[in-house]
């Protein structure tokens, strides 16, 4: 008796963001839109308003919205639920991303305590290979005065350059610990935030379903 093929069940929106890198990092922009309109607390942007059209259209393409539309009573609310998932699920990547820069932060002055020590033996060591490297990671200001995490590798082909750049790693120590301190402040800060934008997720959706009609009728 011939047995019958079994059809693979079609993939959850929830499983499509995991799988589909494109769709993914829509969902990312999605919630750093939400995000942002919070932060500057006012409407979006004309720049910002085309962002999020495209990453509706990319979302719209990838789950169908143009069918989804043609069997639907109330098409808008049930691309408005797709659209609740998607920004939830990149606030939730935000959110691991988050995580794991701070848990990276709290660490970092102890690491380069660790560092330092690390290049004090080797300048002091007799047995030192050279050349060899010293990396490090700390923390500073980019162009835009906003805090970023750097990662520096010194390479030292003598024990005196070793000497040195412990020497200087030493007098860094005091303003690298508090541009740390600051920064994990922030990230706290940013955690804060994107906890709030979650919570208002629904209230994003409902002001954008003037475009969300516009990028569906466009999608037809």
């Amino acid at each position: 008796m011939a047995r019958t093929k079994t059809k693979p069940r079609p993939l959850t929106l929830k499983a499509m963001m995991t799988l589909e890198p494109e769709l993914d990092g829509v969902c990312r922009q999605l919630a750093a839109l939400a995000l942002a309109q919070l932060d500057q607390e006012s409407p979006l942007g004309v720049r910002q308003t085309e962002q999020l059209r495209r990453a509706l259209t990319t979302a719209g393409d990838a789950l169908g919205w143009t069918a989804t539309a043609a069997h639907s009573d109330d098409s808008i609310a049930d691309v408005s639920k797709d659209f609740m998932t998607m920004a939830k699920g990149g606030s939730r990547a935000m959110g691991r991303d988050l995580a794991n820069e701070l848990a990276s932060k709290k660490v970092e002055v102890k690491q380069l305590g660790t560092t330092l020590a690390a290049a004090t033996k080797l300048a002091e060591g007799p047995e030192t290979a050279f050349p060899t490297e010293i990396v490090f990671s700390y923390t500073v200001r980019d162009a835009f005065s906003e805090l970023v995490t750097k990662t520096e590798t010194v390479e030292v082909t003598e024990a005196s350059e070793a000497a040195s750049a412990a020497a200087a790693l030493e007098r860094s120590m005091p303003a690298r610990t508090k541009l740390a301190d600051l920064m994990i402040t922030e990230l706290k800060r940013q955690q804060s935030q994107l906890e709030v934008m979650t919570k208002a997720l629904g209230e994003f959706i409902e002001e954008s379903r003037g475009l969300l009609r516009e990028v569906l009728a466009n999608l037809q």
